[in-house]
């Protein structure tokens, strides 16, 4: 569980593979582990946390603590090392699948982080101020009642099923749950911290991103229509609106 300051300081991030077994006497910052493949076991104070892949671990600065990875091939994670000023700052882990950015961090946020541009450090500052933003209201839901937001778990179903789909109408979410578009809107918003629209978009690009720099296509228009988009002049829009560069600069 973490707390509101507005001095976060980022120090590193790493993408690679785990070892095996560590041992961390007194951890130096702050940290996110987010878990991309495998799973993973912490132990502290003789309790055991584990945390699978599409979940993110959060240490805290001073922290003790020993784990093992489980030994598979491409056993892989991102952290995100920083300094903050939290107050009580306690071990915990959160899903990551419902965070638009988190396609972003496990894919980009590494390599953008060390050798981008200051504009791509400036993006990187974004997307994590987001997560913690993203973190401290499921924290914030664990306190309180959730029944509100229960309302939208059907259409947030339906929404990760059929997000890649041409058909998808966001319009019409909020008849799955038997609600009005504005009070669904508000809990959404409060649940993602943005706009039904601005979810599927940043879902939809991230995606398009990580097929790009596949090499598994053809054309642009191909990679905008699997994605969603039936015009491939408003996708390549967006998608430059969202990373800063052209989907046809990737791999040129």
């Amino acid at each position: 569980m973490i707390s509101y300051t507005d001095d976060v300081k980022i120090v590193s991030s790493f993408h690679k593979n785990s070892n095996p077994y560590g041992k961390i006497e007194s951890r130096l910052t702050h940290g996110f582990i987010f878990r991309t493949q495998g799973k993973a076991e912490y132990f502290i104070n003789g309790k055991r946390i584990q945390v699978n892949a599409g979940e993110a671990i959060f240490l805290p600065k001073g922290s003790a603590y020993e784990y093992r990875t489980e030994q598979i091939s491409g056993t892989l994670y991102t952290s995100i090392n920083f300094e903050a000023n939290f107050e009580n700052p306690k071990i915990s882990v959160y899903p990551t699948n419902d965070f638009y950015g988190t396609s972003y961090i496990t894919d980009s946020f590494s390599e953008l982080w060390k050798f981008g541009t200051k504009a791509d450090k400036f993006k990187c500052l974004s997307i994590f101020y987001d997560f913690l933003a993203y973190v401290m209201r499921l924290d914030t839901l664990k306190e309180e009642d959730k029944t509100k937001h229960n309302i939208i778990e059907k259409a947030i179903e339906y929404l990760k099923k059929n997000i890649y789909s041409s058909d998808l109408k966001i319009a019409n979410l909020h008849s799955i749950c038997g609600i009005s578009d504005t009070y669904f809107r508000k809990i959404f918003k409060e649940r993602f911290n943005m706009s039904p629209q601005k979810y599927v978009l940043y879902e939809r690009i991230a995606h398009a991103k990580s097929i790009l720099e596949s090499g598994d296509f053809y054309t642009v228009r191909e990679v905008a229509l699997s994605v969603g988009y039936n015009d491939a002049l408003y996708f390549s829009k967006a998608f430059k609106k969202v990373f800063g560069f052209s989907p046809s600069d990737i791999n040129t």
